[in-house]
């Protein structure tokens, strides 16, 4: 049986190695991100989850980055609060 060349296959102009190292590299990260966050089991009503994954595709994003920009947007907005709330447990111990 001859042995395969795939030199002159015409597929190959479509594949290139700064591409394949590219996506391993986005890969790459994707996965050290996903390893960095913790994760919770949630549960959401039929029309917010409806609701989250309309948004997070028209923003392009996923339901967890949404979640996450919501959850810092209000953190930001209450900071004052958990100041204070922080101040107050720390006494408490």
């Amino acid at each position: 049986m001859a042995k395969k060349s795939f030199k002159d296959n015409p597929a190959m102009q479509f594949i290139s190695t700064h591409d394949v190292q590219d996506t391993q590299e986005v890969q790459h990260k994707q996965d050290e991100k996903r390893k960095k966050l913790s994760r919770i089991n949630m549960a959401f009503t039929d029309e917010n989850l409806e609701f989250m994954q309309l948004i997070s595709r028209i923003d392009g994003t996923s339901i967890t980055e949404h979640v996450n920009r919501l959850i810092s947007k209000e953190r930001e907005e209450r900071a004052g609060e958990i100041e204070k709330a922080s101040q107050i447990l720390k006494g408490v111990k």
